[in-house]
């Protein structure tokens, strides 16, 4: 639950950051003198029926996004430590490195700051073994690039035998 909120207030702040954002850059690509100041364009927006809305917007778009904005995705007859190269090769060509592992959990984590920075601090991967094969979990976007590329490489590896 601790998590949950973490990740939804992280998607709150980045939304609030987005929408003061682009109103910052409507008021610099204005340039005329009649031009309102971002900030009281803000507090007018605000104190109008369709700000109140959007607050609302936002914090149900935060409250649900560690709903949708996380997958799990298994893969299975891929084994971890068979197809451990594959499985590091992928990773690696998504930004991702191995950072360590933990009760047969694989962690991995996006090489650059800027990267983590992007995916807002949630950029691990998990990659639990299970009796089939093995499940990611993680980020939806990250997981499903990730997930699609090991199909791609079990599926072409029927061609190395």
């Amino acid at each position: 639950m601790k998590k949950h909120i973490v990740r939804s207030l992280k998607y709150l702040v980045l939304l609030c950051v987005l929408y003061v954002g682009l109103v910052w850059i409507v008021y610099l690509a204005d340039m005329s003198e009649l031009s309102v100041h971002p900030w009281r364009q803000i507090e007018a927006q605000l104190q109008t029926s369709m700000g109140v809305w959007m607050v609302i917007a936002f914090v149900v778009l935060a409250a649900l996004y560690p709903l949708f904005g996380f997958m799990r995705s298994h893969i299975e007859g891929f084994d971890a430590e068979k197809d451990d190269v594959r499985l590091f090769n992928a990773m690696q060509l998504y930004g991702f490195k191995a950072v360590g592992e933990r009760d047969g959990v694989k962690f991995y984590r996006a090489e650059s700051p800027l990267r983590r920075l992007l995916l807002m601090g949630e950029d691990t991967i998990e990659v639990h073994t299970t009796a089939n094969g093995i499940e990611l979990v993680g980020l939806r976007r990250t997981v499903a690039r990730v997930a699609y590329q090991l199909k791609a490489y079990k599926h072409n590896s029927r061609y190395e035998e």
